[in-house]
């Protein structure tokens, strides 16, 4: 006996094959698409070596919060400004973090490395802290101006007394440095020397008022 097969079950086979067809072409756009992707890029800043080991000027302990940021520093893709408007990002240049967590990491890093404190922690903290820095990345950019590109920082911090939650040092500064390379490297260049300058300058006045106040309250101890 033959068996005949109906119009219902060969339509099914048509559309089966048909679909079958069309998920195959869109897997192959879908994959041509991904093969197509340009490779993203990632930069970071680079840290200071450790502290010197027994050189410490106090004994006091300073936390540091994490820095404020705007949303716009808040990701880890690299900030350019078309104008003194208009910005934009690097789609596939980005940072290792995003630019408030890594300048934070460089601030600790730094005020570890320079000894001023006996020991220097991320806040919040359970053990008790004599200091505590706060701030807020305020620039962290590329910038062009008509005279070239150059990388844009801008830092706040205020150093706050623990015993009677006084600020007694603060400091606002914007460094822009101008790129020395070409591209997005140029610019990840710009923005290390930025840092380096901004820190290095704004962290001596931290050094020095927390030096003053610990030799103040020694004398008196005496």
């Amino acid at each position: 006996m033959r068996t005949v097969e109906s119009p219902w079950s060969i339509r099914g086979r048509r559309v089966g094959r048909r679909q079958a067809a069309v998920l195959g072409l869109f897997a192959a756009v879908i994959c041509a698409a991904c093969g197509s992707l340009p490779r993203t890029y990632y930069y970071t800043l680079p840290q200071p070596p450790p502290p010197p080991a027994n050189d410490l000027k106090t004994n006091l302990v300073l936390g540091v919060e994490r820095l404020r940021a705007a949303e716009v520093l808040r990701d880890d893709r690299i900030v350019f400004y078309e104008s003194p408007t208009q910005l934009n990002f690097y789609q596939y240049h980005r940072w290792s973090s995003d630019p408030a967590a890594m300048v934070s990491e460089l601030v600790v890093r730094k005020l570890s490395q320079m000894a001023i404190f006996a020991e220097v922690r991320r806040v919040p903290s359970r053990d008790p802290v004599d200091y505590v820095l706060k701030g807020q990345l305020l620039n962290f950019e590329e910038v062009d101006d008509g005279t070239g590109v150059k990388g844009r920082v801008g830092l706040e911090l205020t150093l706050v007394r623990s015993r009677d939650h006084k600020a007694v040092w603060s400091d606002t500064r914007r460094v822009e440095r101008a790129a020395q390379g070409k591209g997005v490297p140029g610019v990840v260049s710009a923005l290390n020397a930025a840092s380096e300058q901004l820190l290095g300058e704004a962290l001596a006045g931290l050094a020095a008022q927390v030096e003053r106040e610990f030799a103040q309250q020694s004398e008196k101890s005496q």
